[in-house]
């Protein structure tokens, strides 16, 4: 996908809805998914994982779209986790600390077990 495209997709695995994340999570697409994103979390009603291996680059942005949608989360009581986290998108998540917010899995079949 053209990493100025910016695209979400969801299926439910088991008992967890999977959120795929495709192209940058930056301040010019953000935007594009938020709403979409937000109607996704709070049906969901289950554990959501947010598969970011699709995911090249995240800025503050990103960052503050994956938080909120965090909050959402907990406010219904459901859990979410990230997987896929390319090189850069990790160091950025190691950076800020960000691991400690979210549980992080290395790939999709880690976060589905």
């Amino acid at each position: 996908m053209n990493e100025d495209k910016i695209g979400i997709h969801s299926e439910e695995v088991g008992d967890k809805v999977v959120v795929h994340v495709q192209g940058n999570l930056d301040v010019h697409n953000t935007h594009k998914i938020e709403k979409d994103l937000m109607a996704l979390v709070s049906a969901a009603r289950k554990p959501v994982v947010f598969n970011l291996s699709d995911v090249p680059f995240i800025s503050s942005a990103g960052l503050r779209l994956l938080v909120t949608t965090l909050r959402l989360c907990q406010e219904q009581k459901i859990s979410i986790s990230i997987c896929g986290l390319q090189p850069a998108v990790e160091k950025v998540f190691d950076i800020i600390g960000m691991q400690q917010l979210f549980t992080i899995y290395p790939d999709l079949d880690s976060a589905l077990k």
